[in-house]
């Protein structure tokens, strides 16, 4: 009977462990190389996501810009409308002082 594990010896039970110690660290490799290769994968992925988010961003800030731009523009325009619509009131009011008409007069209120 020979000296060893299950029936074998000890040369063929050092063989077949080395053997399965082999495939193991083969099979490992292998998984371990899917995973870099997967997360390689999904990291560009999320890196382009972000330079795409980031054009986003910018178009969005340069959009927000020219319409800050635009309102500003367009306050400026009201208030200058605004001015000349008092202006108006106040030259109506003279004329009206200077023919003697009374905002009663005819039941007209033009403030």
């Amino acid at each position: 009977m020979p000296h060893g594990m299950f029936g074998l010896g000890w040369g063929e039970v050092v063989s077949l462990g080395t053997l399965i110690v082999v495939i193991l660290n083969y099979a490992k490799t292998g998984i371990s190389n899917t995973a870099h290769e997967s997360n390689r994968k999904d990291m560009e992925d999320l890196n382009d996501k972000l330079t795409e988010f980031k054009l986003n961003v910018g178009e969005l800030s340069s959009l927000l810009k020219q319409l800050n731009r635009d309102l500003s523009n367009l306050t400026k325009r009201v208030d200058r409308h605004s001015n000349e619509i008092d202006n108006i009131k106040i030259e109506l009011a003279r004329i009206k002082e200077k023919i003697g008409m009374n905002d009663d007069d005819n039941g007209g209120n033009y403030k």
